[in-house]
């Protein structure tokens, strides 16, 4: 990802994760989160914090944090895997993530 996407209004989502899978916890909340966004049929680019320091060092100063994974919604910091898991737990992810998503989702099977 170019460098002149942070903070791009046009950016789209950007998930900052690593390839360095050297703390359990943080690979399992990315491939969670992954795996929620890629069932949920939303368009995403993942930017690997260990093959871009600058980039990376850009995104944490933008979150205030030093961890993976992190979301980010047109160069924005948006939250982390709970507060994603947060939204769909509450139905609220659909109307948030809608101009994101590529197709139908899967139906949420809880009544509304």
């Amino acid at each position: 990802a170019p460098l002149n996407t942070m903070g791009d209004a046009n950016a789209g989502i950007q998930i900052l994760v690593t390839a360095m899978g050297s703390n359990a916890l943080q690979v399992a909340e990315t491939r969670k989160l992954v795996d929620l966004l890629l069932n949920k049929k939303v368009t995403f680019e993942q930017i690997d914090g260990s093959s871009d320091a600058d980039l990376r060092n850009k995104m944490w100063e933008k979150s205030g944090k030093r961890s993976y994974p992190q979301i980010f919604l047109n160069g924005e910091f948006w939250g982390d895997l709970d507060m994603i898991q947060s939204l769909v737990d509450n139905n609220e992810f659909d109307k948030t993530f809608a101009a994101y998503m590529t197709g139908p989702t899967p139906r949420n099977t809880q009544q509304e």
